[in-house]
């Protein structure tokens, strides 16, 4: 028995490796260069393109239920992008172990005391309502087009009751377990703090069911199977008929908009799914070096890029937004590109379209003018 136990001992340990000097070396640089620097860059950047984005879908003008929802999903990847900048931050440039004695080291400890039952709850969450907001905008997308009716009779209200607050109440429900993953390890006597995990991320059945099998099903396969199958329908239903070039847009910022999310979570995707099917290996000799150089792309500048890159869809995608983001970042007001007006006149019904406006009553005036010349020269012809 003890000479078959220290085989499967040796076995063990011929199984686990632990990878070379230089893979650990290239790791520690890739998370450095990679999920500290450039995430942070990126994060930045796409915290200004964010708030822009809300600044133009807010005005009047951009007012519909598609926008809302585009608002919505604009605040989602913005508090995002601030929690990976904290994020980046504690990974990249904290030390471990921190001390109230100096300031940087108080900082630090406020950090640790905000980590476990703040930021990394609010962390997974707002990764959540990312995922189920792109979900639920396709949805409408899908009931714009094969349900019109319905559609056209609900209220603004509708999206906060039906596609808003649903969202953001799955998200908390879901992430509730973050909550108690972590915590903060506090010496009273040297006043060192550190972030500590807890007894229930390291159970078995936790890690099994809920990290790996319910967030692999819920956050991963189950909304890629739902956007390519609603997309899809919206995609063929809009080449085949005719439709209005404010939908024909709408579906195009969305359908660009779902691919780039595609794109972006795909790898988180296959990874979880890699650490479902060799949990028992994981379990027994930690994750391989190159899982963890490939989970700093899928879960650090992946997620940063998708909830970045939105802002300049909207801008390549979308005319009415781009020249709206121009006024505003110019200063200018904003200006209706065509001005209907119709006047009926004893002639005719005269269609005028100015660029604004002042332009408009110009030529209103005008033709006013021309009219009563008109009527003058027919009454001294027949004096």
């Amino acid at each position: 028995m003890g000479s078959e136990a220290n085989s499967s001992e040796v076995e063990l340990v011929v199984n686990c490796s632990e990878g070379t000097e230089d893979s650990w070396v290239l790791l520690d640089n890739i998370d450095v260069l990679v999920g500290g620097y450039g995430t942070i860059a990126l994060a930045t950047l796409g915290v200004c393109a964010n708030i822009l984005a809300i600044s133009v879908f807010s005005k009047k003008s951009f007012k519909s239920n598609f926008n809302n929802l585009l608002i919505a999903l604009a605040v989602f990847d913005l508090l995002f992008l601030v929690i990976c900048i904290t994020e980046s931050v504690r990974r990249t440039f904290e030390d471990v172990v921190a001390n109230s004695s100096s300031v940087s080291g108080f900082a630090t400890q406020v950090h640790h005391f905000l980590f476990p039952y703040f930021l990394y709850p609010l962390h997974n969450i707002l990764l959540t309502c990312s995922i189920f907001m792109t979900i639920s905008i396709s949805i409408e997308r899908y009931l714009a087009i094969f349900h019109p009716l319905v559609y056209r009779n609900r209220s603004y209200s509708w999206n906060l009751i039906c596609h808003i607050l649903p969202v953001l109440a799955l998200s908390i429900i879901i992430n509730i377990p973050k909550f108690f993953e972590s915590g903060v390890v506090y010496d009273t006597i040297s006043g060192n703090s550190q972030i500590g995990i807890t007894e229930l991320r390291y159970d078995r059945n936790y890690v099994i069911y809920y990290q790996n099998w319910f967030r692999f099903l819920v956050l991963g396969l189950v909304p890629m199977l739902l956007l390519i199958f609603l997309n899809l329908r919206v995609f063929i239903a809009i080449n085949s008929r005719k439709t209005s070039s404010k939908e024909m847009t709408y579906s195009t910022i969305l359908l660009f908009i779902v691919a780039i999310f595609i794109l972006c979570n795909m790898p988180r995707v296959a990874l979880n799914f890699h650490e479902v099917l060799d949990f028992e290996q994981i379990e027994q000799c930690g994750p391989p070096v190159w899982s963890l150089i490939f989970s700093v792309f899928s879960n650090s500048l992946l997620p940063a890029i998708n909830s970045t890159i939105n802002f300049f869809i909207y801008f390549l995608a979308g005319k009415k937004f781009r020249n709206s983001l121009l006024n505003l970042v110019f200063c200018r007001d904003d200006r209706q590109d065509t001005v209907l007006s119709k006047t009926s006149f004893r002639t005719a019904d005269t269609r005028l379209v100015g660029n604004n406006t002042d332009e408009a009553a110009k030529k209103v005036k005008e033709i006013i003018e021309l009219e009563k010349k008109c009527v003058l020269t027919r009454s001294s012809s027949i004096a």
